[in-house]
């Protein structure tokens, strides 16, 4: 049996650019002092099994920690995502909207200024004509 030929070695992997990643678990552990320093630590716990369990958890205190399971906690974040959304929608509306009352609102002082003026002029040409009248 003939042997089949060897390929070429691989080429030499390249550098990559830029930064080196960080390890997810640095990120993660980042995060977390991040949250403790702001005072909003909570913890993911197995509900199934946290549930007997609930007064070995040390430092658990059940008016400010939750235990729910993953589905519920991910709804409960998607939920409150969109909320956030919409409301940052809302807020940049109300801006544009204020915006646009204020434009309008100028508007409409100059308009009323034309009025104004225009009566003026219609008064002072009655005026006029009348004058003309009584002397003709």
């Amino acid at each position: 049996m003939a042997k089949k030929p060897r390929s070429p070695p691989a080429p030499p992997a390249k550098r990559r650019r830029g930064r080196p990643p960080i390890p997810q678990a640095e990120i993660q552990q980042a995060y977390r002092a991040r949250l403790a320093a702001a005072g909003k630590v909570f913890r993911l716990v197995d509900a199934a099994s946290a549930r007997p369990a609930l007064a070995s958890i040390p430092g658990f205190d059940p008016a400010r920690q939750l235990i729910c399971d993953r589905t519920t906690y991910k709804d409960m974040r998607d939920n409150l995502h969109n909320a956030l959304v919409k409301l940052d929608v809302r807020e940049r509306d109300v801006a544009r909207l204020e915006t646009r009352n204020a434009y309008l609102a100028s508007g409409l002082k100059l308009q009323g200024r034309h009025f104004t003026n225009t009566l003026k002029e219609v008064v002072t040409l009655r005026q006029q004509l009348a004058k003309r009248r009584s002397r003709g």
